[in-house]
């Protein structure tokens, strides 16, 4: 007799992050661009330094700005910003990308 899922703690959460990247990454490879609401979003990090300082200067709030870092590093496959209590820097990764 298998084990319930409540026994397991497997409610199927572990795998809607990974299939999500999936999908991104397989756009990426066929050549589709990644949204442009994004990479403005990326852009103006990059050069504020900080989510809330992007924030103002799009006029957004700064979780919106977050979700869209958020929306490109699935596309992209990879962390972008290292995230630091006094604002966020590029990772390697993130410099290339830029």
């Amino acid at each position: 007799m298998s084990a319930s899922r409540a026994e397991t703690g497997d409610y199927g959460q572990t795998t809607v992050r990974p299939l999500r990247r999936r999908l991104y990454k397989r756009d990426m490879d066929t050549g589709r661009l990644p949204p442009l609401r994004s990479l403005v979003a990326f852009q103006t990090v990059a050069r504020c330094g900080s989510f809330t300082r992007a924030a103002q200067l799009l006029a957004l709030t700064q979780s919106g700005v977050s979700r869209q870092i958020g929306q490109l590093e699935d596309y992209v496959g990879a962390a972008l910003f290292e995230r630091q209590p006094s604002g966020v820097i590029l990772t390697p990764i993130g410099e290339e990308y830029a």
